[in-house]
């Protein structure tokens, strides 16, 4: 089972999530979506997964570990766009604006390997009211092939053209990069989230 950042995991058994703290929201949250997601980190030395849980309020966000036996369910981002799951949803909740998107944008990234992430991707998911009027749209585009810079760059002003702000995130070997970072080209480095923590790196593509 190959298990990366940004995966959605729904739990079979609570008790197969370690925290570090038992708050009061984080155990209400879990009964009611017993879904974490993979977070971009090291596993534990026993092999446990890094994952994280969300609450119903922007602040709350618990680290935690979940034991590998626990795993019922995984959905990747990439999943959910190639089966365009946001289908599943009410018709009321797909007028929320990063929601409506979704069909254009699967029409418009068809040449991409991509999903939606952060909030757009939970609700999908699991069903739960994540999203906001207000709420960003967090896209992850896989970077382990070669990229078109040229096409990424019609890309983004054409989604700089809508009123939800998007914010993508490519995914290569050693972790992952905003997409706007390397096509503004303001300076030779880029942050490079890894495992290990963001990275100041010239070419992480390669």
């Amino acid at each position: 089972m190959v298990i990366r950042p940004h995966d959605l995991i729904e739990i079979s058994n609570l008790e197969c999530l370690s925290l570090n703290e038992d708050k009061e929201w984080v155990t209400a949250s879990l009964r009611r979506t017993p879904f974490v997601v993979v977070r971009r980190a090291e596993p534990s030395a026993d092999g446990y997964i890094p994952v994280g849980v969300r609450g119903q309020e922007r602040n709350q966000r618990e680290a935690a570990f979940l034991d590998p036996n626990g795993v019922c369910q995984l959905v990747s981002p990439y999943a959910i766009a190639r089966r365009q799951m946001w289908n599943a949803l009410s018709t009321e909740r797909r007028q929320q604006p990063v929601l409506h998107l979704m069909d254009w944008l699967a029409e418009m990234m068809a040449d991409w390997r991509w999903g939606p992430t952060g909030s757009t991707g939970f609700e999908i998911v699991t069903g739960y009211p994540a999203v906001k009027a207000t709420s960003d749209l967090d896209l992850i585009i896989d970077g382990s092939g070669d990229i078109d810079y040229s096409a990424a760059e019609g890309l983004l002003r054409k989604l700089q053209q809508l009123d939800v702000r998007i914010d993508i995130q490519v995914e290569v070997k050693d972790g992952a990069y905003v997409l706007r970072e390397i096509l503004e080209r303001r300076t030779s480095t880029v942050v490079l989230r890894t495992f290990s923590g963001p990275k100041l790196v010239r070419n992480p593509w390669q």
